[in-house]
């Protein structure tokens, strides 16, 4: 796959020895190639053949002049091009602020870069001054540079040069609006030795991949969304990905009756967990252990009791509330069907909710009343929302933590009744 080149042009360290910011270095890659230029994006370029766009970010007074070789090309308009953005962005007495890049002459620059280098050139500016005042200028211009990233492009994010709030803002960027995107990320440096004339290309990619599972492991572990994580473990611990897949499914779906199924996968998980796994992952299989305790084959109904619970916790409100009243009905079928009739719609409706409703009349304080209130609720969520047929009234998202309350203890005082 291609790539496109993310970088950075800043200043350098100026002297009055040397009024270029940026020496010229033989930068060394790992492979043994190496190219000796002022600026380590050239030398990725020269070494990198599959880069097909650049993308160069900087300020209005970074020193876009040096990107201009008016010494090995004399044309007319190369060297119009490097005064004029010499005389904006160098300053002339000492003391003196440049007046920074103007917006045609950052135009006039993407047109020669694209020549010089052969391949697609993109330009972007912004402020020179970076603080709280110019955050959402700043926001704005880095968020937007994914978009200019082509298609079907991963990207190689070039940190070596700039000023150093730059790389940790687009850093920032590329994390909010790459996630959820099928590109990779690797990110380089060019780093000088203690001579200041050799330098190597180090890749710094495992910290994007440590910072997209720790996102991940957030998301999982709020929001029991677990797709991403499964995809960036899948290689490391196998069948602990496909747990995490598979109960990911299950929440998203509220098929909380095969929680018992995911468990039994979850187990076989964690026997098989590698130990020589990153201990970044310990904290995913943890998890999967806080999930496997609220679980006993024994005792279907108290389990999805405290998977609802579980849910609740997470603010997974509406699986709460419908795994509650699934709880209800797996209880009933226990003790007055059996084991074939617990996920069974057609027993449900023929003898289960009969078995309910008797239940509910002889002890209406207790259970009818909080596990009335549940079931039409969870109907309600069922479809869509819709009225009460009683009240004529909507569902209230407000009104649930009281449903919810109220119907665990009914669901209490309906095991007490059952000897569940």
């Amino acid at each position: 796959m291609a790539y496109t080149l993310i970088s950075f042009i800043g200043t350098g360290n100026k002297t009055e020895k040397s009024p270029i910011g940026y020496n010229e270095t033989n930068y060394i890659f790992p492979d043994g190639q190496h190219f000796k230029t002022r600026y380590f994006m050239q030398a990725v370029l020269k070494v990198k053949n599959n880069i097909d766009q650049l993308i160069l970010l900087g300020t209005d007074t970074s020193s876009w002049d040096y990107l201009v070789d008016a010494e090995n090309d004399e044309r007319n308009e190369t060297v119009s091009l490097w005064s004029d953005l010499y005389d904006q962005c160098e300053s002339k007495e000492k003391g003196g602020a440049p007046i920074g890049i103007t917006q045609s002459n950052l135009e006039r620059l993407e047109k020669y870069l694209t020549e010089r280098f052969g391949i697609a050139v993109v330009l972007r500016m912004h402020t020179h001054k970076v603080d709280d005042e110019s955050s959402k200028e700043l926001f704005d211009c880095y968020t937007g540079i994914t978009e200019l990233v082509k298609k079907n492009n991963n990207i190689l994010f070039d940190i070596t040069h700039g000023f150093r709030s730059m790389p940790v803002l687009l850093y920032q960027a590329l994390q909010y609006s790459v996630s959820k995107r099928s590109r990779d990320v690797e990110i380089i440096y060019g780093e000088l030795d203690q001579s200041k004339t050799n330098g190597y290309a180090r890749s710094l990619s495992s910290y994007w991949e440590y910072s997209a599972l720790s996102g991940a492991l957030d998301v999982f572990e709020s929001k029991l969304d677990g797709f991403r994580l499964a995809d960036l473990i899948a290689d490391t611990w196998e069948k602990g990905s496909k747990a995490i897949k598979r109960l990911s499914e299950i929440v998203q779906t509220n098929f909380a009756l095969q929680i018992f199924d995911v468990v039994r996968q979850i187990d076989n998980a964690v026997n098989a967990y590698p130990e020589d796994t990153p201990k970044h992952l310990a904290k995913v299989k943890d998890v999967l252990l806080q999930i496997k305790q609220l679980i006993d084959e024994n005792n279907k109904p108290r389990s999805l009791y405290r998977y609802s619970e579980f849910l609740y916790a997470h603010k997974l409100n509406v699986q709460a509330v419908i795994t509650l009243q699934i709880a209800v009905e797996t209880a009933i079928a226990i003790r007055c069907g059996n084991e074939e009739a617990i996920g069974n719609y057609d027993w449900w409706q023929n003898v289960g909710s009969k078995k309910l409703y008797d239940l509910k009349g002889n002890d209406w304080k207790n259970i009818g009343n909080s596990l009335t209130h549940l079931e039409v609720f969870r109907n309600q969520i069922a479809h869509g929302g819709s009225k009460n047929k009683d009240t004529g009234g909507f569902p209230q998202a407000t009104n649930i933590p009281n449903i919810y309350e109220s119907g665990k203890r009914g669901v209490e005082n309906l095991f007490k009744e059952l000897g569940i």
